[in-house]
């Protein structure tokens, strides 16, 4: 029996690794045992969600970097020109970080054969990792997004798995990882848009509440700072509507990010043109999550929706999957500094860079342009649809919905196992079409 150690650091992890097919691929595999760690062993919810024979869920020991490994990892990541570099200043890095005593008790306990980071973006797994080392026990990262690697990797893996061959590229050119380091598996969040949709515009509309005869407007809000304000976009969306400046009859989905402040939409409850889309899915110990019927309902949300408006969030690739016309919003009144700083400065300087510059998705610079693009896409919603293709070539790669799978098994390879037959031979194919 091999032991996989998964470090479960967050309710996104839940949703990506646990509960999208990687964890059930892994255990597929009879000879595959599986210990979580994971704050969620305080949660009887999640312990019993997770229950099996061969998961073992044990406390998690979070780590945060010292001013000193903050500088070096900033060093490493301007300076390092090259994998040797790269690991040669973090192997320094590493030897500032305290393994904790429970993590060797739990390495010789188990003798793992692989140690996976959930999410490398974060600093938290850096002191298991550490221990893998100390330990000669291979790591790998599951790099849960594809902005992360841009922002740079917290925690730093021998290996990692990505998205795409643009993330892999990124990895390399980027964190200095080496090819043969980085294995695309696409993103098991998204296998849901590829599996067939089982719920129709009508079930959708009797479900939330909404109006079967009107066009649908999703308006999702941005993590932004706890102190940026974006209602400012809901009153003008609903004025516009009042006013007949959207010409066809409209209703908006208010999507809020699990980040957002809901308080502030509240005044909304009261508008017979706007729905409240508010996650609820929360785990006491590991924050907001989604299941596998949250993102069903999100993916039939997107694919019935007549238009998208959002702030450069991932939602932009889920609407290209479904041909959704999308507009990105890239103005504020009453924030202006706040819209330089998190959406030109950051977003469209960094991962949205190649979208803006390639014109795949239009951006509304003000008030007429966010108007004039809305009633544009509801008079021809074809519009951008070859950029929409473009950009799930290029974003998403892995169409198959195997995604899950595909992560499963480069998670039982790495930890020198092989994976079941069936699904092998599918992904084999899935690759050769991409």
């Amino acid at each position: 029996m091999s032991t996989i150690f998964l470090a479960v650091q967050t309710g996104m992890v839940v949703r990506d690794l646990l509960r999208c097919g990687p964890l059930e691929r892994v255990l597929a595999q009879p000879d595959a045992q599986v210990v979580l760690l994971t704050p969620g062993v305080r949660d009887p919810v999640f312990v019993e969600e997770f229950a099996h024979e061969r998961v073992t869920v044990v406390p998690h020991q979070p780590y945060g970097p010292t001013p000193m490994v903050w500088r070096l990892m900033n060093r490493r990541w301007r300076h390092a020109r090259t994998a040797w570099q790269a690991d040669a200043v973090h192997r320094l890095e590493e030897r500032l970080i305290p393994v904790p005593s429970s993590y060797d008790e739990l390495f010789r306990a188990y003798e793992p054969a692989l140690v996976v980071s959930g999410d490398p973006l974060r600093p938290g797994d850096a002191n298991l990792i550490a221990a893998a080392r100390r330990h000669d026990v291979p790591s790998l990262g599951s790099v849960r997004s594809w902005d992360n690697i841009l922002k740079h990797l917290r925690t730093r893996p021998d290996a990692l798995t990505v998205w795409t061959a643009m993330n892999a590229r990124e990895a390399v050119e980027v964190d200095r990882y080496r090819p043969e380091q980085v294995t695309q598996v696409g993103a098991p969040q998204l296998d849901v848009y590829f599996s067939g949709l089982s719920c129709s515009r009508e079930e959708l509309c009797a479900r939330m509440g909404l109006d079967p005869r009107k066009k649908i407007l999703v308006l999702a809000t941005s993590s932004f700072t706890y102190d940026s304000d974006q209602t400012y976009l809901v009153d003008m969306v609903l004025e516009a509507i009042r006013s007949g400046d959207i010409r066809a009859p409209v209703q908006v989905v208010l999507r809020l990010h699990p980040d957002d402040r809901a308080g502030r939409y509240l005044k909304y409850r009261t508008a017979p043109e706007i729905v409240l889309d508010i996650p609820e899915r929360y785990l006491a110990t590991l924050g907001w999550t989604m299941t596998r019927a949250d993102l069903e309902r999100m993916a039939a949300l997107l694919t019935h929706a007549d238009v998208m408006v959002n702030f450069a969030t991932s939602v932009t690739l889920e609407c290209a999957i479904v041909d959704t016309p999308t507009l990105l919003v890239a103005f504020s009144p009453v924030d202006p500094q706040e819209m330089q700083r998190y959406v030109l400065g950051l977003h469209f300087k960094m991962h949205y860079q190649a979208l803006v510059e390639r014109d795949l998705v239009p951006i509304a610079w003000d008030r007429d342009a966010l108007i004039g693009w809305i009633n544009r896409y509801l008079d021809d919603p074809s519009l951008y649809r070859s950029q929409r293709a473009e950009t799930v070539r290029d974003w998403v790669q892995f169409t198959d919905g195997r995604s899950g799978a595909r992560l499963g098994d480069a998670l039982l390879r790495a930890a020198g196992l092989t994976p079941p037959a069936a699904v092998a031979a599918v992904d084999a194919t899935a690759c050769a079409s991409v």
